[in-house]
């Protein structure tokens, strides 16, 4: 047994023998030497807790066997380790030993001596100072022997740069025992150091340090990029942060730890640029960065970032700004004006526009404020003055004015800032036609807004180029709020005001000969020809009119080839737009109204049949052709045209009514009654197809032709043919004007069978009405019982809670020319009627809420009371 076993005999580890007893035999048995610690662990417990119970008093003989085991222990570890160098277990159980006997006293040692005066002051060779640093020294040179053998084991690392991070006196050997365990170890196993390693040199390095461990930390894992370009930042180092910021936009696949999304770092990136642009000028291409964010057909960044569009311009403009680049910050902000697409970013760029150009020019303002008064008295020092001393000397600096009479930049810079505000509408109207560039009239809203302006920016010639750019870019079938034709309009109007006729007649001649515009709508290349013939009226160029108005209704060459009316137009030369041109009613109106104003007679005919002749006439322009014939003494050719008009416009057609009427009108005023048959035959013709709900009016014009002209058995014939075809809500009327009629020609006596007949032919309420007038006739004859017979007709048409007017009446004449018998059969009739009508179910509406649904029991006690006669018992109620 050696003098070192010997030493590890002692009382309190009585186990001690019988290991080294084995270990003869078994040297090389690793679990035995563990065994063997172990059992000197637990001879040092219990000591543990014994001080732990004595609270420090009287426990220095326990420490000192504690001191003594643990020193045992480490013997072992050394004798075992001495036997087997390469045994991870040993190595870990004794690095894991040492590190923890390191007591949280030994560390804050090293935090003492941190500073110079700390370490003047623990110079001295004091036990306690040495004593800690030969500990450190001591497990320090452990972990050195361990990764002889044990430096592809990353535990070991681990427990070893665990051990040196506490330790801030050691940061060069911390570094480096960082470095030498990332080359040690294979990447894959790298995960595992570098968070150790950020974290201790974000915590402890220098700024240099911590930029260099960093950068090379990103390379392991890109996705901390983003926290590297924090860190940058929060060092000052804008530049190389700007461009981590912006590797990680590059990075398709980059997700942010953070959760910052890519909007987020487009907005970081803008500032940190916009900010420090004189920092990040040489580490990024700011400018070529954000214009392929812009790009409309994407690039690396995509064009998805289109809703932070206006930020994006104002933060290049800002850029330019910061770094003393005015004329190209202007550039910028005019660009983006004249590209964003929404009036939201259009919003964004203009007020950070006007608020640049209000500070430029309050700037400038105040740096001549402050060379007067540095010229009127140089001896003022107040702190007003040196304020304005210092904001002279920055602007200076950024404005970098040099030369030139500060007077002159003012009023540049307002005339710069008023201009500015001036085109606020048009650029502003640019932005809507970007949105959308069809919209008729944000075209023509900025015609009239360049004719607002003054000077070479507004005027005639800008508002022309404004409308040619419309009619090249606007798509017929795609233009809102508006007419294409609006524009052409507009566009010829403004050569005719500004006196250049040859212009506005060449315009007409590109949109209506040479049809430069597709239109999608007939009319609208209508408007244009009616616009031209306006034109060359209001000039009193006649033949121009007339010429431009023939051009626009005459028939196309090819326009009679198969399939070209059915199909609408003419397919080969771009559908009915094209051909149907001569079909337009608007432009047969105009030049109607222009033959019959400048053609001759012959002219103003021959414009008329050919009008008809294709279908296009309306019953307005029959109308005006009839007119126009009476005027010229053309009376049969005026009844021809209306013949033709009723040819294209028949019954049942509502436009067929007004050509008949004044057709009959103007026959009868011609001819009155020298025509008899020949107007018969008119009204006949007519009212064979004539409407019910019209027949009427035609029927009593018919009569009362023939009570003029002819016989007063005809009229009363037509009157009775009016009295049947007329609808039935009409036909009381009718029947009424008829019996009327016929009493006048020939006699009350003659009306009995119409009565009959109109009786049987209207409903049960005008029927009813029918009856007293019956019986009224009959009483003035003196046939007081066919009166009686009317009304007892009529009685059963009439509920007496309905309709009292009609039993009154029957009351009064029974009164006057009844008798008792006669009375009381009205009162029979009366209750049975009523009777009956009580069985009805009432629409309550009808009845304005007032009549009530009555059984056969209640209707029949309800008339004996209003007759007073007495009821019996309620046996006669079956």
């Amino acid at each position: 047994m050696s003098i070192s076993s010997i030493s590890l005999i002692s009382p309190h580890n009585p186990e001690a023998i019988p290991y080294e007893e084995k270990l003869i035999v078994s040297p090389y048995d690793v679990q035995l030497w563990i065994d063997y610690i172990d059992s000197v662990d637990s001879a040092i417990d219990p000591l543990r807790e014994i001080i732990k119970k004595k609270k420090g008093k009287n426990v220095q003989q326990y420490q000192d066997t504690i001191q003594s085991l643990s020193l045992s222990r480490v013997i072992l570890f050394e004798r075992a380790l001495r036997l087997l160098p390469g045994s991870y277990k040993l190595w870990k159980l004794y690095l894991t030993v040492l590190t923890s006997d390191f007591k949280s006293t030994d560390e804050s040692y090293f935090y003492k001596v941190k500073s110079p005066e700390a370490q003047q002051k623990n110079s001295a060779n004091s036990v306690s100072s040495k004593y800690i640093e030969g500990n450190f020294q001591v497990i320090k040179s452990a972990f050195e022997r361990s990764l002889v053998r044990m430096n592809k084991y990353p535990r070991i690392w681990e427990l070893y740069l665990d051990f040196l991070t506490k330790i801030p006196t050691t940061i060069t050997l911390t570094r480096r025992t960082f470095d030498r365990c990332l080359q040690s170890l294979p990447v894959t196993q790298h995960d595992k150091i570098w968070p150790i390693y950020k974290e201790w040199a974000v915590e402890h390095g220098s700024d240099e340090t911590k930029c260099r461990v960093m950068r090379r930390y990103v390379v392991f894992d890109p996705a901390e990029k983003e926290e590297f370009s924090n860190l940058l930042t929060s060092l000052g180092r804008h530049g190389e942060a700007a461009k981590a910021l912006s590797e990680c936009i590059d990075d398709s696949n980059f997700i942010s730890p953070l959760g910052s999304t890519t909007h987020d770092l487009w907005l970081r990136l803008c500032d940190l640029c916009s900010k420090h642009p004189t920092a990040t000028k040489g580490w990024v291409d700011f400018e070529g960065i954000v214009r392929a964010g812009l790009d409309e057909r994407g690039t690396a960044y995509g064009s998805k970032f289109k809703e932070m569009e206006g930020t994006l311009w104002c933060k290049l403009a800002d850029y330019y700004t910061r770094s003393g680049d005015f004329e190209s910050a202007r550039g910028v902000y005019e660009e983006g004006l004249e590209k964003v697409g929404r009036v939201k970013d259009f919003g964004v760029i203009f007020d950070a526009y006007s608020r640049f150009e209000e500070n430029v020019l309050e700037a400038k303002v105040a740096m001549g404020e402050d060379d007067t008064d540095d010229d009127s008295d140089d001896d003022s020092e107040d702190e007003e003055g040196e304020a304005g001393k210092n904001l002279t000397d920055e602007l200076k600096d950024l404005l970098n004015i040099q030369g030139g009479k500060e007077g002159n930049d003012i009023e540049l810079a307002l005339a710069r800032a008023e201009y500015l505000m001036e085109r606020r509408p048009l650029l502003l109207n640019g932005v809507l036609l970007r949105q959308n560039p069809h919209n008729i009239g944000e075209w023509l809203k900025r015609r009239d807004l360049f004719m607002g302006m003054e000077g070479d920016a507004g005027g005639v010639l800008p508002a022309i180029k404004a409308l040619e750019d419309g009619v090249k870019t606007v798509d017929a079938r795609k233009s809102v709020n508006g007419f294409p034709s609006d524009i052409w309009i507009g566009l010829a109007k403004l050569y005719e005001d500004s006196g250049d006729l040859e212009g506005a007649r060449r315009t007409y001649g590109r949109v209506c000969t040479a049809r430069e515009f597709d239109f999608s709508d007939l009319d609208d290349l209508a408007k244009c020809y009616c616009s031209w013939v306006e034109m060359e009226l209001r000039l009193e160029d006649w033949e121009g009119a007339m010429d431009a108005a023939r051009e626009s209704v005459a028939v196309p060459a090819d326009y009679g080839f198969q399939g070209q009316q059915r199909a609408g137009g003419n397919k080969r030369k771009g559908g009915r737009v094209q051909t149907g041109l001569h079909r337009s009613v608007r432009l047969w109106n105009l030049y109607l109204d222009l033959e019959e104003s400048l053609g001759t007679f012959e002219s103003t005919k021959s414009a008329y049949l050919k009008c008809i002749e294709l279908g296009v006439s309306t019953p307005q322009i029959v109308l005006n052709y009839a007119a126009f014939l009476e005027e010229a003494k053309y009376f049969e050719e005026a009844f021809a045209a209306f013949e033709k008009g009723l040819g294209l416009f028949y019954f049942p057609q509502k436009h067929a009514k007004p050509i008949w009427i004044k057709y009959l009108e103007k026959f009868h005023e011609r001819y009155k009654g020298t025509k008899v048959e020949r107007s018969r035959e008119l009204y006949e013709r007519c009212i064979e197809k004539c409407p019910a709900e019209d027949v009427s009016d035609f029927m009593m014009q018919y009569a009362k032709f023939e009570e003029d002209f002819g016989l007063a058995k005809r009229a009363l014939a037509v009157y009775e043919r009016c009295a049947v075809a007329v609808p039935e809500e009409e036909k009381l009327k009718a029947y009424q004007l008829y019996i009327a009629k016929t009493e006048t020609f020939y006699g009350a006596t003659k009306t009995r069978p119409i009565f009959e007949a109109a009786i049987a032919a209207c409903n049960d309420a005008d029927s009813a009405k029918l009856c007293l007038q019956y019986s009224d006739l009959e009483k003035g004859l003196g046939e007081i019982e066919r009166a009686r017979a009317a009304l007892k007709y009529g009685a059963q048409l009439c509920d007496p809670s309905r309709d009292p007017v009609f039993w009154t009446r029957w009351h009064d004449f029974e009164v006057s020319f009844g008798n008792e018998e006669t009375f009381r059969d009205m009162l029979r009739i009366k209750r049975s009627v009523q009777a009956a009508f009580s069985t009805v179910n009432y629409n309550a509406e009808q009845m304005d809420g007032q009549v009530k649904n009555l059984t056969d029991a209640e209707a029949v006690a309800m008339i004996e009371r209003e007759e007073g006669l007495e009821g019996g018992d309620g046996s006669r109620v079956s």
